[in-house]
């Protein structure tokens, strides 16, 4: 009985002891948290500072734009200029919903845009292949290179009435202009890119035993790539100058035609919101481009300003 006894104290003061030890863990994690406060809010106000610069830039870039939206008001809102040659930027909003729902503008943009993203990837593709082709080849330089730069010194809009001629003022004819304009930056950006190459990573490339197609994609193409994108980003503003120039003298449709007819019905809120329009629409692109430029070159890191 007595052994009994004395086992069930034990027991007991065994359990008494626990309870002992673990009854304070629940200050103790609660004090860890607490001096865990003033980092956390350490780290958060760094995580504000950090975001400073991106939006001191964004304030930047939106100064000039919104000073001249604010000019464009004050001009208009005294009347120091005429309506007809500065519309309000009120009048420019309502020509916008008109245009929107009664004369059909997203059809006229949506045949401008597919009209544009064809010239734009034929330009752009055949650039970049034959581009290449020049640069990782002098043969090739020396027998395309001759009749290319005689085809480039010639302006774009000079083979306008030639296409015309020979495919009619349709959308092959504009998508072949479109592409012309685009091949040649796009070529000579890519040609320059891989003649850039440093040839201290070449040699890099031969000691590591890269074969050809190796160093061509290890070495060449990332190399290039800065170069490239230069290249698609000019061809790409300059597609839309083409096409808008070769529907505003000869189409029947697009974002040109309606230029165009603005101007001779003196409608100069539509000619402002369809500057506008092409105006975004072009940034846009740029964006995407610079976006996608960003992404494919996180390696390369340049003198920011």
């Amino acid at each position: 009985m007595s052994t009994a006894t004395d086992t069930t104290d034990t027991t007991d003061a065994t359990d008494d002891d626990a309870n002992a030890t673990t009854a304070p863990s629940s200050p103790s994690f609660g004090g860890r948290s607490r001096r865990n406060l003033p980092r956390l809010r350490h780290l958060r106000r760094l995580r504000h500072l950090r975001n400073l610069p991106r939006l001191r830039r964004l304030a930047l870039q939106s100064l000039l734009p919104v000073a001249l939206l604010i000019a464009w008001y004050l001009l208009t809102r005294f009347a120091l200029v005429e309506r007809i040659f500065l519309p309000t930027p009120a009048s420019v909003g309502e020509a916008f919903v008109k245009l929107l729902l009664t004369d059909n503008l997203l059809n006229d943009f949506q045949i401008s845009a597919i009209t544009v993203l064809k010239g734009f990837g034929a330009g752009a593709g055949i650039g970049l292949v034959v581009g290449m082709a020049t640069g990782l080849s002098r043969t090739v330089e020396d027998l395309l290179g001759p009749l290319l730069n005689g085809i480039r010194q010639v302006p774009t809009l000079a083979w306008l009435p030639l296409i015309i001629l020979w495919m009619g003022a349709g959308d092959l004819g504009k998508t072949v202009l479109i592409a012309k304009a685009v091949f040649f930056p796009v070529f000579l950006n890519t040609l320059q890119g891989i003649r850039g190459t440093p040839r201290e990573y070449i040699e890099v490339g031969r000691i590591f035993d890269y074969g050809r197609l190796r160093l061509l994609r290890r070495i060449v193409l990332p190399s290039a790539l800065p170069g490239i994108f230069v290249g698609l980003r000019f061809g790409a503003g300059i597609s839309w100058t083409v096409l808008i120039v070769a529907e505003m003298l000869g189409a029947r449709r697009g974002l040109g035609f309606l230029i165009m007819r603005a101007q001779e019905l003196l409608h100069s809120d539509q000619l402002f919101m369809l500057i506008v329009i092409i105006g975004v629409v072009g940034f846009a692109i740029d964006a995407g481009l610079r976006r996608i430029e960003a992404r494919l070159l996180r390696w390369k890191r340049g003198f920011e300003g």
